[in-house]
Formats: C-alpha cells, structure tokens, sequence
C-alpha cells in the first residue's frame, strides 16, 4: 500500500494533500480515485483511508487513526558536512529514526548553510525518507546554531559528546535514558575551548573507536548505536 504524507495533523474523515504531495500521488504513483493508502503526518498519527478524488488536489478519506509513538527520542546536533554529503546525513538520520537534526556551527566548521533553499531540500528528502522507511513522523530539522547556544539549551545529563580522545568510554558501552542527544564536530575536531566548554557543562565524552571518522560518518553510526540498544 502506498504512503503518503499529509502536511497537516491527520484526522478522521476528509484530508487533503497539499499540492506538491498530490502531484506525486497523482502524476508520479498514478493513484486513482478508490486506491488505497496510508496516510502519515510529521506528529505520528498514521491511518488507513481510500482516495476520493484526485483533480487537482488529493482527498482521502480516513476511517481511524492511530498515534503512534517513536521507540526511542534521539536529537543529533552536528557540524554540516560539504556538498551531497549533507543530504546524505539528512536521509540515512531518518531512516534511523532520529527524531531532530540541529545543524551545528563551531570553530572549525567549513559549511555555514543558511538561507531558505537548503532548509527546504533537507525537509523534502527527510519526507521522502519517512515515506519510504516507514518511520514513525517525519524528523524536525534545526535551524544553524552556534555550539555555544545549543549546549546551553540542553540537559547535560542526557547530551553525549563524541571524542577521538582515548578517554572517553565507548558509546556502545554507555549508559543513556530517553531523550538522548548526540554532538558530533567538524572533521578538523572541536577546539580545546569547544571541548573544555562542554565537559564543564557536565556532557558525557564518548568514542566510536580509534579511527576518525566523517561529521556524516559519525553521525550515522552514533545514532544507529543507540537506536538499536533502544529496541532491545
């Protein structure tokens, strides 16, 4: 059954797609009026509904829906890695089930994206994802955020710093409870001051192992480790 996303809160009865999303049923997927679908909003909701008619916006009609909750909250906040990269980082976080990415700007970061258009092809592949992973919403994305003022809008006790240094204690091996938030620095590494800054505030240090690893790298791995032992 195909899946759409509905841009507004999904709600019993008549829902309506918003152009873009409707093109793609109707002129990509070829969807008719009767089909049947499953319609899924960025909050969780998700339910099962048949299409009424397709010219030129789509209306399902939904007969329940179920709100369904993520298995683990799980917040990456990292530096932004060049060109496609980024959006590769973007989509496999999704699929992982990464509730929100916060794109990071630290001392030695060398992508500063800011302006509308990035924003908005990072959403629509994070929407695509959650189309086609199945995943419960859609993951939020951040707007650029200085490191200083990111981890002081946390909690320490739940924030996890990820270090090359030799010690700090294995992710796979530390505790965390829900939320859990991830920080991953640029691949020149933070800076003595990012680092001494963010022990102070009470942050865990954590390693992936010995060898240096890519911001998306990184990224992916750290957060695929603690979704797994969420499931468990």
């Amino acid at each position: 059954m195909r899946r759409l996303l509905c841009d507004q809160p999904l709600v019993i009865g008549l829902n309506r797609l918003d152009p873009d999303q409707s093109h793609h049923a109707r002129s990509v997927l070829r969807l008719m009026p009767g089909d049947g679908v499953e319609l899924f909003d960025h909050a969780g909701r998700i339910g099962q509904g048949q299409i009424e008619s397709t010219d030129p916006i789509v209306s399902v009609r939904v007969e329940s829906v179920n709100l369904k909750k993520a298995a683990q909250a799980i917040v990456v906040a990292s530096a932004v890695p060049k060109g496609d990269r980024a959006d590769w980082l973007v989509e496999k976080l999704s699929e992982i089930g990464v509730s929100r990415w916060v794109p990071l700007r630290t001392e030695r970061s060398v992508v500063h994206p800011e302006g509308k258009g990035k924003t908005d092809r990072w959403r629509r592949i994070a929407e695509e994802s959650a189309k086609q992973s199945r995943r419960v919403g859609v993951m939020e994305l951040g707007e650029l955020t200085p490191l200083s003022h990111f981890i002081d809008s946390i909690d320490p006790d739940i924030a996890f710093l990820l270090l090359t240094d030799p010690s700090a204690i294995p992710l796979i091996t530390a505790t965390h409870r829900e939320p859990t938030i991830l920080l991953i620095g640029p691949e020149g590494g933070w800076s003595d001051e990012e680092t001494r800054s963010m022990v102070d505030r009470g942050l865990t240090p954590v390693s992936l192992g010995n060898t240096i690893l890519r911001v998306e790298t990184a990224a992916v791995v750290a957060a695929g480790i603690v979704a797994a032992k969420g499931n468990v």
